[in-house]
């Protein structure tokens, strides 16, 4: 079998070898370097301090990085071997005398980035090295804000734990913009992680329960209200024992359930809920399905919970309503809510109210159904006059494109009562007296005349003014042409319909009255 390595020889990585070659005093300088490749904090900096800064790595980051004749201050409880334009002090952040130090040091002056990559030295406790740290990272921040620019960047290592969230709030109160991030020099196995607070805000007095751990990383319990917080939607993550509290089933009485402030915080507690009052046990509201849900709370839904709520309820009031009348019993004392108030004889007015309630929300819902057809309707009907719009308007391009209307002119317009509408003739001896060449009735139908009366003659002044205007030659050529087109306007019966005349000398067909 192979020869088991010291744990230090594992961390011998690639940054380990490199910090080696380039000549940095740890490894976590290459984090402080890719940090400030993504957040560039450095390059304009004219002033820096960094907490826990032994063996150095950081601070010769800074020195190259920042620009020439910068004032970089480095603090730890270690010495730190000298470096070239940089400052070091040998103190404990966390004491009245580092500030004391630095002030010395900056005297008016204001930095404008604070680094800090302390942490405790890790034992067999995780609890107790997580909380170390946090506080630590809140001691480096309470420097921070009493020596940082307006506008400053504040780079802290933190670990991971259930103090990370909080930390993440405080810091968020002090700086415009927060992120963390986990640079690639730093390990996969470490629970650190670095968070980049930029834009100081500077406020003019800050609470000091800031920076008070007790304050600070203070627990809230958070109790569910609703039966809906008892039924998460995704499965609990398995987050071990709470604190003190090494058993899973929890049994409670009756008399702590009904005396309960949060009675659904209770439940979500509760595995059993045990009898304790014979009394109680026989009451007409406890129904054997109580008696049974109360067995094993933890699989119960919210039907199920919902009804020991209300059980719960008819309980207290039968209590309440019983001490009343007797003696008061200091085991039962029940102190109802405002909603619990009313009593049993209210219970019916309330069916009733519930029945009107049911009722108003029906009728709602019709009307609602209505006016949603309704509104159906009146969309269909905005589509059938858009189609028929859009129909029309496919029409005329055509026209247009055929060269049978003019754009934005158009004479085959059925709605115009023009000279040309045949439309409203609706006899066929006016239709045959028009193709004559009789408009006397085209004239009485523009006027808007019913009674209107066609030639039945030729009128003899048509014919001697039609004579006056043409030759010998002409005249004879027209004379002969008429008794053809006379000829061929004889009336021709249709044969298998006598009631349809065809007029051969026009193109329309009239049904005869």
């Amino acid at each position: 079998m192979g020869k088991k390595l010291k744990v230090g020889k594992t961390r011998k990585d690639k940054f380990y070898h490199l910090a080696k070659e380039t000549g940095y005093r740890s490894r976590s300088s290459f984090k402080l370097i890719q940090l400030n490749r993504k957040f560039s904090f450095l390059q304009k900096a004219r002033a820096l301090v960094d907490l826990c800064a032994a063996p150095g790595g950081w601070l010769q980051v800074a020195s190259k990085f920042m620009p020439v004749s910068s004032l970089i201050i480095g603090v730890d409880l270690v010495p730190i071997k000298p470096i070239p334009n940089v400052v070091t002090l040998q103190e404990d952040i966390t004491t009245e005398k580092c500030r004391q130090a630095l002030r010395k040091e900056l005297q008016t002056w204001k930095v404008d980035v604070v680094l800090n990559d302390g942490a405790p030295n890790v034992g067999a406790n995780w609890q107790h090295d997580a909380f170390s740290q946090a506080h630590l990272t809140l001691m480096a921040l309470k420097l921070a804000c009493e020596f940082l620019a307006k506008g400053g960047t504040f780079v802290t290592k933190v670990f991971r734990s259930k103090d990370y969230q909080p930390l993440l709030w405080i810091f968020q109160q002090f700086f415009k913009k927060v992120q963390a991030t986990k640079p690639q020099a730093s390990r996969n196995e470490s629970a650190e992680i670095f968070v980049i607070c930029q834009g100081f805000v500077a406020p003019d007095k800050i609470d000091s329960k800031f920076f008070d751990p007790k304050h600070a990383f203070k627990e809230v319990e958070v109790q569910a209200k609703t039966v809906k917080d008892l039924i998460p939607v995704k499965k609990p993550k398995a987050e071990g024992y709470t604190d003190g509290d090494l058993t899973l089933y929890h049994s409670f009485t009756l008399t702590a359930f009904l005396k309960a402030e949060n009675p659904v915080d209770f439940l979500g507690k509760a595995s059993e809920i045990t009898f304790d009052n014979a009394d109680l046990g026989s009451h007409q509201a406890t129904s054997d399905e109580i008696k049974e849900c109360c067995r094993d709370i933890k699989v119960l839904g919210r039907k199920e919970l919902r009804l020991l709520l209300n059980w719960r309820t008819k309980l207290r009031r039968y209590l309440a309503k019983k001490l009343r009348t007797e003696a008061k019993q200091p085991d039962l004392e029940i102190n109802l809510s405002s909603d619990e108030e009313a009593s049993d004889a209210e219970d019916e007015p309330d069916q009733k109210k519930q029945a009107v309630e049911e009722d108003e929300e029906d009728e709602e819902a019709e009307m609602e159904k209505k006016l949603a057809q309704l509104k159906a309707e009146e969309v269909a009907d905005l589509k059938r006059k858009k189609r028929k719009l859009l129909k029309e308007r496919r029409k005329q391009r055509e026209r247009v494109e055929l060269k049978m209307d003019l754009p934005g002119v158009s004479i085959a317009d059925t709605t115009d009562s023009a000279m040309f509408s045949l439309s409203t003739i609706n006899k066929a001896k006016a239709l045959a007296e028009i193709s004559k060449g009789d408009m006397q009735g085209a004239d009485a139908l523009a006027d808007g005349e019913e009674d209107f009366h066609f030639s039945e003659e030729e009128d003899d002044d048509d014919k001697m003014s039609l004579a006056s205007d043409l030759d010998d030659e002409d005249l004879e050529e027209v004379e002969q042409r008429q008794e053809e087109l006379e000829k061929k306007a004889a009336k021709k019966k249709n044969p298998m319909n006598p009631g349809i005349v065809i007029l051969e000398d026009a193109r329309y067909i009239q049904v005869v009255s």
